[in-house]
């Protein structure tokens, strides 16, 4: 893997210890902590919640990145003032992925740009932060495959290739606007940065590693062909070929929970799901399957054979469907019955905690749905390129 960096200034992220789960590091050395301070003056000197170079918010300030396909140019439209920007890439975009912060452009071919949006949220389940920094590029990654599937959070991102290898990377790194490799795990389907582990899909099994790839012997859980996963507030779950695996951490251990797929096998598209919720839904045209993380059930409804994706609202109650026409309708969980069907049609469809953003590339639109109030349509954005790809940030 080479590794090509832009010279950036350093945005190092500093928390409190008192703030600090799991995932996170205590706060590095202030000034007010040298010798002879006291404690309290140190953490006087270093508010809680601060972060070098960024600045705190009092509500969350979410981003639509989005970019034409094959574009050197990623866009950042703002969903509460409308205003937009762009980063320059030096790669041509064919799919972005996103890990609530940084956006993975994917060029096909083996490379890929990491690209700090410049917003996003730092979740302790009791409280949440909100920041904005400058966005820009990190640099360039290449690998010996093609992508096949991304996962960012806390201190690590793991990025899954072709080739069955898994590069991880120091996330803490790109926060302060480096590119490290830390390890790679040379025969692994994928792995997801969970807790201070590494959840791996490797050898047919589920298994945790240290953060460099070194098995703990905390788990090993069955999952033959596995096909995506979800970080979801009830757990990790990874999906196989006829089963989920659902992981959780209690009292500072993993524990593992083997949910049967009805109607397996499961498509192998991937989960999506809505940032800080508990379900994650995934679809192949002929059903829908969510799993709720904290309940720990995995269930499918009948659907439409041209849908395209699903996304969960997390109401426990319906999902979102997009076809390949276009149309977005809202699903009931229970029996598959259509409630509403939005008066708009699109190409992409993500979602937040309040509303769903769907794109319409011809018309260089994004419409804003409101998925509580039957999908009625609450705005429509117009943008300067077509939105072929997008994805939201700062959630």
């Amino acid at each position: 893997m080479t590794i090509h960096r832009l010279l950036a200034a350093a945005v190092a992220t500093l928390t409190l210890a008192a703030c600090a789960d799991a995932t996170e590091p205590a706060a590095e050395a202030t000034p007010g902590a040298a010798a002879g301070a006291t404690p309290g003056a140190a953490a006087e000197a270093t508010p809680h919640g601060y972060v070098a170079g960024a600045e705190e918010l009092p509500e969350p300030r979410p981003a639509l990145a989005y970019a034409t396909r094959g574009a050197d140019r990623l866009h950042l439209l703002d969903l509460t003032d409308e205003t937009e920007k762009h980063v320059d890439l030096r790669i041509g975009a064919q799919r972005l992925v996103e890990d609530g912060r940084f956006v993975y452009v994917d060029a096909g071919d083996g490379r890929l740009e990491i690209v700090d949006a410049g917003v996003w949220t730092v979740d302790h389940s009791d409280h949440v932060h909100y920041y904005r920094a400058p966005a820009r590029s990190l640099g360039v990654l290449t690998l010996d495959a093609p992508v096949t599937t991304i996962a960012g959070a806390g201190a690590s991102t793991a990025i899954s290739t072709t080739g069955g290898r898994v590069v991880v990377l120091d996330r803490r790194k790109l926060e302060s606007g480096e590119i490290v490799e830390r390890t790679t795990l040379p025969t692994a389907a994928l792995a997801v940065p969970y807790a201070d582990a590494l959840l791996v899909a490797t050898g047919g099994r589920v298994v945790a590693t240290d953060a460099r790839g070194r098995r703990t012997g905390d788990l090993a859980v069955p999952c033959a062909a596995p096909r995506g996963w979800a970080a979801l507030r009830g757990g990790v779950v990874i999906a196989c070929e006829r089963s989920v695996v659902r992981v959780k951490q209690r009292g500072g251990k993993l524990t593992a929970t083997t949910l049967p797929a009805p109607g397996a096998p499961l498509p192998s598209s991937g989960f999506t799901y809505r940032p800080r919720g508990n379900e994650a839904a995934t679809t192949d045209g002929t059903g829908i399957w969510t799993v709720d993380a904290a309940k720990a059930t995995l269930r499918r409804v009948p659907g439409r054979r041209d849908l395209t994706a699903v996304a969960p609202p997390a109401d426990g109650a319906t999902v979102l469907a997009l076809a390949t026409n276009g149309t977005v309708t809202s699903v009931d969980l229970n029996d598959g019955t259509v409630l509403a069907t939005a008066a708009v049609r699109g190409a992409s469809l993500t979602l937040d905690v309040d509303r769903a953003y769907l794109t319409e590339p011809r018309a260089r639109a994004v419409h804003e749905l409101d998925y509580r109030d039957g999908l009625r349509t609450a705005r429509t954005l117009r943008v300067r390129e077509r939105p072929d790809l997008a994805v939201e940030v700062g959630r």
